[in-house]
């Protein structure tokens, strides 16, 4: 039994690989983008405002499509991580972030976190549904809910 078709399509799928990122489909990096967030809404109702600032390196994936990675140091914790994906809808950025993150007294926090941002004034709303759990005391936390306004800026990324 002859093994050229396998070879052909091998061959095929080495070319396609080759020639794809050469058309236009291959990534590019955007740079880096920081959003300064400010949480005004906890699960129990309206607090002081608290702001803090996630750096993103930014990837275009094609199109209007976006990728994002980031973190936020807070000592004595480990560094909150951040990865997702956005896309433009009309006049909006939409992304949707997985954030993580270890704490000294031993919570790790998981979240998932949505955000609206208009292009036109670089600003907008998050909402973040976090589920966290103590891996001292092995107590779970299903209900951490926060909400803020969020506004994106080069001038406010650590350099």
């Amino acid at each position: 039994m002859s093994d050229r078709p396998l070879r052909t399509w091998r061959h095929f799928l080495m070319i396609a690989l080759l020639v794809l990122p050469l058309s236009g489909w291959a990534q590019s990096y955007v740079g880096k983008v920081c959003m300064i967030s400010t949480v005004t809404t906890r699960q129990q109702g309206p607090v002081t405002p608290e702001r803090f600032l996630l750096d993103f390196d930014v990837t275009n994936l094609g199109g209007t499509s976006y990728s994002v990675a980031g973190a936020l140091l807070s000592p004595p914790d480990q560094p909150m991580v951040a990865t997702g994906a956005g896309t433009v809808v009309g006049g909006d950025l939409y992304l949707n972030v997985v954030m993580t993150q270890a704490h000294a007294d031993g919570w790790m926090d998981t979240s998932i976190n949505r955000t609206r941002i208009s292009l036109a004034t670089m600003t907008g709303t998050f909402y973040e549904i976090g589920n966290d759990f103590n891996t001292v005391t092995r107590v779970y936390d299903h209900d951490r809910y926060t909400a803020g306004t969020v506004e994106l800026s080069l001038a406010a990324c650590p350099r």
